[in-house]
């Protein structure tokens, strides 16, 4: 087990700042986008009914575009290395990130969202790809199993860090939160680069 982990550990590294960023997203797009987009605070008015809606908008649009990139991925990783794909696809999701916190228009925003649909194209495919390139057959459950904790952990980080920091931090200035989003899968896009590639015997 500790062997599967000194493994994992640097795509550990990259998960978790992805999905800490994506937690930021997940948690603050409603707030971020109804209060900086929309311009209201007020869960009663149509403006933020407006809001509410137009997040889910985004969402399904980023989704739907990151499904049909989806079948792109096998014909891509024949052509690029996995490792350099998935980093250039989470620093253009973390562009899309950054992005939330300058744009007021709520059409640019699916500029931004188009942006997180590609980095979530990759984050939902790549690394399990890379996980079955080094799991031995044999150890390829045990692998995954190890690998879900690189989910687990920074949900459980998010659900702490993020509100602290909002509330302390941003002094409740929800933009920031996922501008911090940004820089997270910015990190991980980066650190991603600094991974060497290996595969099971």
């Amino acid at each position: 087990m500790i062997k599967i982990i000194k493994l994992l550990l640097p795509l550990f590294i990259v998960q978790f700042f992805t999905w800490l960023a994506l937690f930021s997203l997940w948690i603050y797009a409603t707030p971020v986008i109804t209060r900086y987009i929309f311009n209201t605070t007020d869960a009663e008015s149509k403006a933020f009914e407006s809001g509410t809606s137009w997040v889910g908008i985004c969402f399904a649009f980023y989704s739907t575009l990151a499904a049909t990139l989806g079948f792109a991925i096998p014909v891509l990783t024949k052509r690029f290395s996995k490792y350099k794909l998935h980093a250039m696809a989470l620093l253009i999701g973390s562009i899309g990130l950054l992005l939330i916190f300058f744009i007021k228009n709520q059409y640019l925003l699916l500029i931004s969202f188009a942006f997180i649909g590609i980095g979530w194209s990759s984050i939902s495919n790549i690394p399990y790809s890379i996980i079955s390139d080094i799991a031995p057959q044999t150890k390829m459950a045990t692998y995954f199993a190890v690998f879900n904790f690189s989910i687990v952990i920074p949900q459980i980080t998010a659900a702490f860090l993020l509100g602290f920091l909002t509330r302390h931090l941003f002094s409740g200035e929800t933009n920031y939160t996922i501008l911090t989003g940004g820089i997270s899968m910015f990190i991980a896009g980066c650190s991603m680069f600094f991974i060497k590639e290996k595969n099971h015997p």
